[in-house]
């Protein structure tokens, strides 16, 4: 009795520092990164201590698809000169913005220790949802798509790299795909005006030849007809030149007509959009 007694003592001391020891554990709560942009002080409004911070609350509102947002400005991002570059990075150099964005307006209104901005902002009504878009690893995955698009007379096209591509990569793609489509129609054109092959009737065995046929098919000349030989046996002449082949030339077709967009608009993109309307249409 004694030791179970002792025994079920030392089990409990077990259980009691085991306990303790959980709960002397440190632990984290993981909240998503947006939140750390949100003023606890105000609802529905954003925090900004720096011009980093200024434009990631711009963006964050562009992917919420915002069309309003309050933020307050403390410290180095109070200035209204950060909000108006704020505004034009978001706007002009990066993807989401570049792309989505027709205009952002503000104004700025001065605070005890911060300033408050208010934004408003227009967006593209014709623009595709980019977190659905496909995305291109080439610009021959480039190619593929867009020959698929002027197939079922799309209008447009709009594809995402996994990287930023180079403009002449892009725009060499697009041409090259548009010389080819030019060059396929060319030979469809030939083909219809092609004439068509003469009937050519077979001669009927039975019936005699002309003398004056049956010469010229055996290869016979008479003395009138027969050429006059060309040999010479004097010294010094140039032999005859090989015949020139000339080389065809390349065909022209006419430049190209559709509209290539980048967002951002620089040297490398992200997003790319092909308008497929001549500008007639357009």
């Amino acid at each position: 009795m004694k030791k179970r007694t002792m025994l079920a003592a030392a089990l409990a001391c077990l259980l009691l520092s085991g306990c303790a020891s959980l709960l002397e554990r440190d632990y984290s709560v993981v909240e998503p990164y947006a939140n750390r942009y949100w003023d606890t002080s105000a609802e529905d409004t954003l925090r900004a201590e720096s011009y980093q911070d200024l434009v990631n609350s711009l963006l964050l509102l562009v992917e919420q698809r915002a069309e309003e947002g309050t933020i307050r400005c403390y410290g180095e991002a109070s200035a209204a000169q950060q909000t108006q570059a704020a505004s034009r990075e978001v706007r002009l150099e990066s993807t989401l913005g570049s792309y989505l964005l027709r205009r952002i307006t503000y104004s700025c209104e001065a605070g005890a220790g911060y300033s408050t901005v208010r934004v408003q902002m227009t967006y593209r009504e014709d623009a595709e949802d980019v977190e659905n878009m496909m995305t291109l690893s080439d610009s021959q995955s480039l190619v593929d798509l867009l020959r698929l698009a002027v197939r079922e007379e799309h209008e447009r096209l709009t594809a995402r790299f996994s990287y930023d591509m180079p403009r002449e990569d892009v725009t060499a793609a697009v041409e090259s795909l548009w010389r080819e489509l030019c060059g396929e129609e060319a030979e469809a054109q030939q083909t219809l005006e092609a004439p068509p092959p003469e009937d050519q009737t077979p001669q009927d065995p039975e019936e005699p030849v002309p003398a004056e046929a049956a010469g010229e098919e055996e290869g016979q000349t008479t003395p009138e007809e027969a050429p006059e030989s060309t040999e010479t046996s004097g010294e010094g002449e140039a032999p005859d030149a090989p015949p020139v082949q000339e080389t065809p030339a390349e065909p022209v077709y006419p430049p190209c007509p559709w509209i290539v967009r980048f967002y951002p608009d620089k040297e490398t993109a992200e997003l790319v959009e092909v308008l497929l309307e001549t500008p007639e249409e357009a």
